[in-house]
């Protein structure tokens, strides 16, 4: 009997397919415009294969460093308790760890099911798999595991397998992120690049049916892995295969990151490489600054975690921080994420191949470190940059300069004028103190009148602005008010104000407007409170924080 209620459900699933995933016109608008893009993909996700005891050991890691991960990802078939059954084979204790921390889970999974598995003789016993020319099931045994594939062709194989979906998601609930893509079919077979296709455009239809803020990471530059034009047609993020651990693996997976980034918004390399051979400490440091400044950070090594003890304390020291500061810059990656899936305008910009460097977004200009160096030559995009790690420094832009890299203080710079929206929950990278995580952080760069827009999803598009002029100065929202409280910080302020004011909703320093907000004894202190401000001689930083938002901007 139970076999017959699978088949009778698989057969009506499988009219469901025919009608909505078989096939897509090729000229269509990309599936990606059709959802509002998930914060958690950002990252920083974590990831391993292996046993529960590997899992947990991995997760009291994170914890005890305070890597601020949004996701784990279950690599490889170990998760499951036959390969490719999809079936969650560890205990409640990681499910429940997961859920305390907020954590969602991406499981990588290929159509293929193992020999020994009992939804085997299922699946074989019913046609689902795809037949040699004996007419028996295609066998592989590499990497995805010893077993056959699911013929993506036949609408009731399909439907089986999504009842393996079905049982995955009730087991783990609404810790379910998403699914990751691998390499498929390497038979050699004609059709084998469609089969791959097809495979993602199941798993695709799957994640966005029953996940509603779920996404799939593709898998680019593979075997049998879909086309970049299907790419181009589907994908939110994809990685760029798995590459050696050393700085040549680094220099082609930043070429291939950046080659992808016109195809969709989140092309992204795994920082830590993905071979046997662990990175050196000081390339695994260099690493973790490339992992920060791409779209998507994830860490996720074939071998050595970088806790292991072949590892210099500075390797955990950097993940921590570069892993905040990822963290802290959500709102502002995420912003030029739903910019990309409204526009496609490409979140890297003004790429140069050869010295590695690229502005992400608008404001923020990075150049990798990929050689055993300690000073690069970085040519500078014309404006006016500030040194992130001394922000009294700013260079003029469009010229070649000389710049120290010490490990751990790699190139990092900021568009003089820049606001930039960050989510501050603690003081590890100096962008404010755990008294931040109930407001909005907004970092400017006072240079002048500028603007920049952030997309808040409780009310759509704002207008950030900021004007300047001699002593005075205008910090306003246009468009929308914000859904939340804002904290202004201020640089180049080089003397206290004499007066700090809000006006429905725009701060004035020095201005002749608005009712005047009261002074704290420090930055926490402002955070700490509905509203007030703090001057810090030493940054030479002004700190505001309001709770009325409006989108009135008076003049300074």
């Amino acid at each position: 009997m139970k076999k017959i209620l699978t088949l009778t459900l698989a057969f009506t699933i499988a009219i469901l397919l025919l009608t909505d995933s078989f096939p897509r016109v090729a000229d269509a608008a990309p599936e990606w415009q059709t959802f509002s893009p998930p914060h958690w993909i950002l990252g920083p996700i974590q990831g391993a294969d292996g046993n529960e005891k590997t899992v947990l050991r991995n997760f009291d890691e994170i914890q005890k460093a305070k890597i601020p991960i949004t996701a784990f990802h279950f690599d490889a078939p170990d998760w499951m308790a036959c390969t490719g059954n999809l079936q969650f084979k560890y205990s409640d204790a990681v499910l429940d760890r997961m859920r305390a921390r907020g954590w969602r889970a991406l499981f990588w999974v290929v159509p293929l099911i193992g020999v020994d598995c009992e939804e085997y003789q299922i699946a074989k016993a019913n046609g689902y798999f795809i037949l040699g020319d004996d007419g028996e099931p295609i066998v592989t045994n590499n990497f995805t595991g010893h077993g056959s594939w699911i013929d993506m062709d036949n609408p009731a194989a399909v439907a089986y397998w999504l009842t393996l979906f079905d049982a995955l998601r009730a087991r783990v609930g609404n810790v379910l992120g998403g699914f990751y893509t691998d390499s498929v079919r390497p038979d050699n077979r004609s059709g084998a690049t469609e089969y791959g296709e097809k495979y993602a455009r199941v798993v695709l239809d799957y994640t966005r049916t029953h996940v509603p803020d779920g996404d799939v990471v593709f898998k680019s530059f593979g075997v049998n892995t879909p086309s970049d034009a299907w790419l181009a047609q589907n994908a939110h993020v994809a990685y760029v295969n798995d590459l050696s651990t050393d700085f040549a693996g680094m220099k082609t997976g930043i070429k291939r990151v950046f080659n992808a980034s016109n195809l969709m918004p989140l092309p992204y390399n795994e920082f830590s490489g993905f071979a046997k051979a662990a990175p050196d400490s000081e390339t695994y440091i260099r690493r973790m600054h490339w992992g920060a400044f791409q779209p998507v950070m994830e860490n996720v090594p074939f071998g050595k975690q970088p806790w292991d003890p072949i590892f210099s304390p500075q390797v955990m020291q950097t993940y921590r921080y570069y892993g905040t500061l990822h963290r802290e810059l959500e709102p502002y990656l995420h912003t030029y994420d739903q910019l990309a899936f409204e526009q496609h305008e490409p979140l890297f910009r003004d790429v140069n191949r050869a010295r590695f460097s690229t502005r992400l977004g608008e404001n923020i200009f990075v150049q990798y470190v990929t050689d055993y160096t300690r000073s690069l030559t970085i040519q500078l995009p014309p404006g006016e940059w500030v040194d992130y790690w001394d922000q009294k420094v700013v260079y003029k832009g469009d010229r070649t300069i000389t710049y120290p890299v010490p490990l751990g203080k790699e190139p990092i710079f900021i568009a003089r004028g820049a606001i930039i929206p960050l989510r501050v929950r603690g003081g590890l990278t100096g962008n404010g103190t755990p008294n931040s995580a109930n407001a909005l952080t907004l970092n400017a760069y006072r240079y002048g009148h500028s603007s920049s827009r952030y997309y808040d999803d409780a009310v759509g598009w704002i207008t950030l602005d900021m004007t300047a002029q001699k002593k005075r100065l205008a910090l306003c929202t246009l468009d929308q008010a914000p859904s939340e409280p804002i904290i202004w910080r201020v640089t180049t302020i080089n003397r206290k104000p004499k007066t700090v004011t809000e006006q429905n909703g725009a701060v004035g320093v020095n201005t002749a407007w608005g009712a005047p907000l009261t002074e704290r004894r420090n930055e926490a202190a402002v955070g700490a409170s509905a509203s007030g401000w703090y001057y810090d001689a030493a940054a030479q930083r002004l700190i505001v924080k309001i709770s009325t938002t409006g989108t009135e901007c008076p003049a300074p």
